[in-house]
């Protein structure tokens, strides 16, 4: 059989951001390519064929591939596909395999860096969507939001000659493993969580209050509770004008009030948090969050931002100043939370121990902490 060409992810990250991916063909399962699939800055044309399916009965679906656009074929861990790619490649089809699989591609990660002063990075999991904030000053560096591949994260900061000296979680994540306290006990750097949100954990941590503030480096970072996607969720205003805000607002809507059972008390907190708590900040203040939708959020430098006035201007929820009017458009738009959510929040609370294959099952699926709005949901 004809050898197939391979890419990484890097590789595909490249051509997701250049806009020259012409066709994916994915041999998961359909409830699996339905829950998480690779998507780009535009959409794409996509097969999904399974292997079952597609493998001994090949012939029957020549015809849905196309003869003037290169296929890249995907699979869970890289092995179907690469048959499949060498299989169309015999034929005459131009295909190549993504090495790993979705696997793979779920551990990549690219580094940007988003200011100068003070020095700021941003560390995004591309297909996850998630964000880690890494501030250095003085040799010293502050991690906000760790992904649970810790080793890259330790492995950036050594490169800059610096050291890790504190950990914070913004608020106890559901859909991801948090790689905080991991973080912080294999560097000895404490880990920061808001008391709330920690209720139940069996590590040690450090109390992140409301209004407290932690002196770093010559800055300074000032802890504002921002209730509503959880209750102790914690944004860290940086010299008053970076604000790290975990989930309580992201680039494209706000992070879903509902989560823990409680829809209509927590968006009430979510609309004090809006309209009270944070309305003396000024609206030239950089909003960094710790999720995205997806890389579509990415910006020419590859960095996931908005300005405090662009959120006031643009979300939805910032134009419903009315009480009522708030609550029952979040009501209107919530979705089933995923079962697998229960056990991450317990995983990262340390009430339960999953291994690296569990990690990676509960971590399978589309992030779904972004509130969709009514008619998406």
């Amino acid at each position: 059989m004809a050898d197939a060409k391979t890419i990484s992810p890097a590789e595909l990250k490249r051509r997701l951001d250049e806009r020259k991916v012409e066709f994916l063909f994915d041999l998961r399962n359909e409830d699996e390519f339905k829950a998480w699939r690779i998507e780009g800055r535009e959409d794409f044309p996509a097969l999904n064929i399974p292997q079952v399916d597609f493998v001994g009965e090949e012939d029957l679906y020549m015809d849905r591939f196309p003869k003037d656009k290169e296929i890249i074929a995907v699979c869970a861990h890289g092995d179907s596909s690469r048959y499949s790619a060498e299989l169309l490649t015999e034929k005459g089809f131009k295909a190549v395999n993504l090495e790993g699989g979705m696997d793979l591609w779920s551990e990549y990660y690219e580094t940007h860096k988003v200011s100068d002063t003070p020095l700021i990075y941003q560390i995004y999991r591309t297909a996850r969507g998630c964000m880690t904030h890494i501030v250095v000053s003085g040799g010293e560096a502050f991690v906000i939001d760790a992904n649970r591949h810790v080793e890259k994260i330790i492995a950036f900061v050594d490169s800059l000659g610096a050291k890790i000296t504190h950990v914070v979680d913004t608020h106890l994540h559901a859909d991801h493993i948090s790689g905080g306290i991991d973080l912080a006990q294999k560097t000895g750097a404490p880990f920061f969580m808001n008391p709330v949100d920690a209720e139940g954990a069996t590590f040690k941590f450090e109390e992140l209050i409301d209004g407290m503030e932690i002196k770093f480096g010559g800055n300074n970072f000032l802890a504002i509770q921002t209730p509503g996607h959880t209750l102790g969720i914690t944004s860290l205003l940086l010299n008053g004008k970076h604000l790290f805000t975990g989930d309580t607002i992201m680039k494209t809507d706000m992070g879903r009030p509902d989560l823990g059972g409680k829809a209509e008390e927590w968006s009430g907190m979510l609309y004090n948090t809006l309209f009270k708590k944070l309305k003396s900040l000024g609206d030239d203040i950089m909003i960094l969050p710790s999720h995205a939708d997806s890389i579509k959020e990415q910006d020419e430098n590859g960095i996931v931002s908005l300005t405090l006035g662009g959120a006031r201007r643009d979300s939805a929820l910032f134009r419903l100043t009315d009480y009522k009017e708030f609550i029952n458009y979040i009501l209107s738009s919530i979705e089933e939370i995923p079962k697998s959510y229960h056990e991450m929040r317990k995983a990262n609370l340390g009430i339960i121990f999953p291994d690296e294959a569990k990690k990676k099952e509960l971590e399978i699926g589309k992030n779904l902490c972004v509130m969709k709005k009514p008619e998406q949901a």
